[in-house]
Parts: C-alpha cells; structure tokens; sequence
C-alpha cells in the first residue's frame, strides 16, 4: 500500500508527519510526504520520499483595471459587482487543482492523508473518488456538549464563564463573528475571497456541501462527515463525547528527527549547559517562542529577570529562527539565547517547558515527560492547548502580558517544587502508551482501505 501524506509543510504538522511516516513505514507500507512549501530538504534529511506541490493560492483573485482618481474606491466595488461570475471563474482557475492532481497521480498513492486545511487538495481527492482520511494537528475544533471553541481559554466547569449554557453562548457569538465576517468579504471582493472561490469551486466538481456545515476556526472549514485522523491525545482533551469519525490516533513525535538548522557551535554551547546542570545540581528551563514576534520581546525579559535571581536555575531560550540574540539585551549569566534550537534534544533534558502553547511542543512536552508553564501567545489554538495543561495539573496556565517578573517565578517555583506535575505527566504518559502498543494509527489506516475495497466490489 502507498500512503501520501500531504501537510502544509509548516513546522509544526510536518514534523508529527514524520511520525506518522515512520510508524506506516514500520507497519509495512510504503509512504511519501508532500508539501505546497519547500521543505523536500527537511524531508529527505529523515528519509522519507517527497513530492513537492505547487503552492497554494490564498489569494486566487484575478487583478482587476487600475482606477485611478477621486472615487476610485467606489469603482473598484462597482467593477467587482459586474464581473462577478468570470471574476470568480478566473479565481477557480488561478487554484490550480488540475496541476495538483496531475502530482498526485505522478506518484499513484493507494490512500491520501490530507491535513484539514489544504482545502482545494481535499476537495479535489473526494471529488476525484481518491481514498481519503483528513489529518488535524489539533485538539477537537468541532462545537460539542461541554467544549469551549479552541480559540477561547475557558475550561469548563470552572466559575460561570464554564457553564453549559455560557459555553454554548460562546459557540453562538463565534458563528455569529465569522459568518458576519465572511459575508464583509464575500460581498467586498465580489464573490472572489478565498472562502467564496472555495465554496464555488467544491459546487463545480460536486463536492457535497453538506461537508461544510459551519463557519469555525481554522478557517474557512471544519468538514463534517469526512473521517478524520486527530493526531493528540484523546486523554489530554477536555471530557466531551467526540465528533463521529473522529479517530484519535495520539501525539506523533518522531524522536529521531534530525535538525538540519542548529550548527556545530550551538550544539556546543547546549553540551556545556548540560553538562552544568549534571555536575552543578542545575534545574534546566527551556523556553520556545519558535514564533517569536517583537512584542514578546518584553515577556522574555521579564522571564530573564526572573530566573536571574535564582542561581540553581539554568534557561534555555529557542527564538524560533525569526529573531537574534541581540533582541534581549543584559542577559544573566545564567540564561542562554539561541536562534535555533534542536528541541527535541533539550527536551529531553529538561525540567520544564515554558513556551507559548503551541500543540506540537505540548506533544513533545508530553513525550518527554516535561511539566509545563504556559504562557499562551493568545493566537489560533494556543489559549485552549494552555487551557488544557492547566485543567490536567501538567502545568500551569499563566498570562505572558499581564504576569511581571515576580510572577512568572512564583509559577516555575510551583511547577518545580509541587510533585503534582510530574505525576500527573507520568499518569498521562501511562493512560497515553496504547495509541503505540496498540498501532492505532495502522490499524486505522488498514481498517480504512479494507472498508474502501469492499464497498467497491
């Protein structure tokens, strides 16, 4: 059987890919990745084959004639309005959905794993009768009794903000946001925003819409129906009945990755650090904002003053690549900055994780046994995967922009002081081990193409 697994390419989806590349591969099968981004580099480096696809079109909207003057505004509108239909059938066309499946074919795959937000690529599989299982990286983004929408910090049964009724407010307001947002854009660009030209394109092929049912984060899609491979913990999530054909398949980390961005003289640097946390009786910290943005940069320096006070401690900062050690200045002799990090290898090093509650370096945290406190970047899912470590006691949920420099250490006091973390990460690591034990994830996959042949006889 030949698996195509087909992600983003951004660093975070590729690198559970890997993991589930590795686990197949191991099971008998054999797979490719590909990606929209130029990552065959990356993927390679692991050892795994890699198609590289076109990239995808965000902005499939054709050019339209340059007004010019008083008005021109107006005009632009005007313009859009007239040429709705061949605008939006141009857009269809600047997708390009035929170049993609022209790859796809080049490689003649028996089964498609598709992240959920290739949306076209999704489309254009099902349409194509193509065996397709949708992969997410995140915890449940489908509205269900007892969950808060993943964007949204709350955790449920806490205070009234978590109350039944409250939480399905919450859902109400959010489908109430993003459809009153949809129908601005829908109506600014004529029928020619991503969402608009999507919904176009999937009536065009006879893709059922009824796959589309709601407007919810990550945008524009949650598809219902369609079996999906959610590649988290099931035992990590809030309690809550599950979607239907939701298959929980457990954190994919792949511990063997080879990073292809730390040089010679970082590896370095971390082996002293390391080697000083063995023979000094250090506690190790690890800080990653793999995406770091200037406004950040007053958190770390909060988070440096912290642990400048606290000689037993060492800090390892990971800036993600997107700033230089010159952006924290008078830095304590005992925290160290970096560009790139091998995260993996710190991990496994370390006593806890602070970072911003990115799903992946949770899934990492887990897989290492590393308690966490999570100072949410407050973007995408990051307020719920923090919510999520605080309500299982495996860190601590804290607030980057409101917290100072004496309350950051109070919270890293707590979660290494308190045995409650580490035993509460050991449990999970426990109640976690039969998604491995048990080949979940091959299972599924082979159940999957038994039905698919059967129902084709």
């Amino acid at each position: 059987m030949h698996v195509l697994i087909l992600t983003t390419g951004l660093t975070g989806i590729l690198n559970a890919s890997f993991a589930a590349a590795a686990n197949l591969q191991r099971d008998g099968m054999r797979v490719t990745l590909g990606a929209p981004c130029a990552v065959g580099e990356q993927v390679k480096l692991q050892g795994f084959e890699f198609l590289q696809l076109p990239p995808v079109n965000y902005e499939p909207a054709p050019e339209i004639p340059n007004f010019k003057g008083f008005g021109r505004k107006v005009q632009r509108f005007i313009y859009k309005q007239r040429h709705k239909k061949t605008r939006q059938a141009a857009a269809i066309d600047n997708l390009g959905t035929e170049i993609f499946w022209q790859k796809i074919m080049s490689v003649k795959p028996d089964l498609l794993l598709i992240d959920v937000e290739l949306h076209e690529h999704i489309m254009t599989a099902v349409a194509k009768k193509m065996p397709v299982l949708l992969l997410s990286q995140w915890f449940s983004l489908w509205e269900r009794d007892g969950l808060p929408p993943l964007t949204d910090a709350t955790i449920p049964g806490v205070g009234r903000s978590g109350s039944f009724t409250v939480l399905r407010k919450r859902w109400r307001n959010l489908r109430r946001e993003r459809k009153r947002i949809f129908a601005k854009k829908r109506l600014l660009s004529g029928g020619t925003d991503r969402r608009s030209v999507l919904l176009a394109y999937a009536q065009k092929i006879g893709f059922p819409l009824r796959y589309i049912p709601d407007n919810f984060w990550p945008g524009p899609f949650t598809y219902a129906e369609l079996p999906v491979l959610c590649m988290t913990d099931f035992e990590a999530e809030f309690p809550h009945v599950p979607r239907p054909g939701s298959v929980y398949i457990g954190r994919q980390v792949f511990a063997q990755r080879k990073e292809g961005k730390t040089d010679a003289k970082t590896e370095k640097k971390l082996e002293k650090i390391f080697e000083r946390k063995r023979t000094e009786g250090k506690r190790l910290l690890y800080c990653s904002v793999s995406t770091f943005r200037r406004g950040d940069t007053a958190f770390l320096q909060k988070l440096c003053t912290a642990v400048g006070e606290e000689k037993d401690w060492l800090l390892i900062i990971g800036l993600g690549g997107l700033a230089a050690e010159k952006d924290l200045t008078n830095l304590p002799e005992n925290v160290f900055a970096f560009g790139y990090i091998p995260q993996l290898k710190v991990l496994a090093q370390a006593d806890l994780s602070i970072n911003h509650g990115g799903i992946h370096t949770i899934n990492e945290c887990l897989h290492f046994g590393v308690p966490m406190l999570v100072c949410s970047g407050k973007r995408s899912d990051q307020n719920g995967c923090a919510a999520r470590v605080h309500f299982h006691k495996i860190g601590i949920m804290a607030d980057k922009d409101k917290d100072d420099a004496a309350a950051i250490k109070k919270n890293i006091k707590t979660v290494l002081t308190d045995p409650v973390f580490f035993e509460k990460i050991q449990d999970m690591q426990r109640r976690t081990a039969h998604y491995r034990e048990e080949k979940i994830l091959e299972c599924t996959v082979r159940d999957f193409m038994t039905e698919n042949a059967n129902a084709a006889v």
